[in-house]
């Protein structure tokens, strides 16, 4: 498989010692270009981003290419970066530090971003943001899925 963006979802544990199971899923679908060494940064709305290298990389091209220099500035600032790589069991090690940041213990949800990256997420933070629990959440779903007049009537038709 020839994947430029993760496709999924997956929560797995994290241990005592902040190492998290990478997804098999996501896993399948590195490239040896990808390489078994990531970037992890802090992330918008309390998560953590898990870059590839080379996706990292871009990123990094994107925010020195903005014209708001402040602003670029404040990211670079705020990401704390770490390089981790996976170890024999395929685990990585996430730093205290954006642990605490994202509020991450026991549990970790595994979400695509943009290209080869991923958004870590505190699974109850996810689901109270995106989490399909009302008939209020489904509607406004299907109608941001099918666009507006596409979302389908109350007979099921569309």
């Amino acid at each position: 498989m020839n994947f430029t963006s993760f496709i999924g979802q997956a929560q797995t544990a994290i241990d005592g010692k902040g190492r998290s199971s990478f997804p098999r899923e996501f896993r399948r679908q590195l490239q040896a270009s990808d390489g078994d060494e990531f970037v992890v940064t802090r992330g918008p709305a309390q998560t953590l981003r898990l870059f590839t290298l080379p996706e990292y990389e871009k990123f990094m091209a994107d925010l020195d290419s903005r014209s708001d220099r402040r602003q670029a500035d404040l990211v670079r600032r705020g990401l704390a970066p770490t390089v981790v790589e996976l170890d024999g069991q395929n685990r990585i090690l996430l730093p205290k530090i954006l642990l605490e940041y994202a509020g991450l213990k026991g549990e970790v949800l595994y979400v695509p971003a943009r290209g080869k990256t991923l958004e870590l997420w505190n699974p109850e933070r996810f689901n109270a943001k995106y989490g399909l629990q009302t008939n209020e959440d489904i509607a406004a779903f299907d109608a941001a899925f099918y666009g507006e007049g596409l979302t389908e009537g109350s007979d099921g038709t569309r």
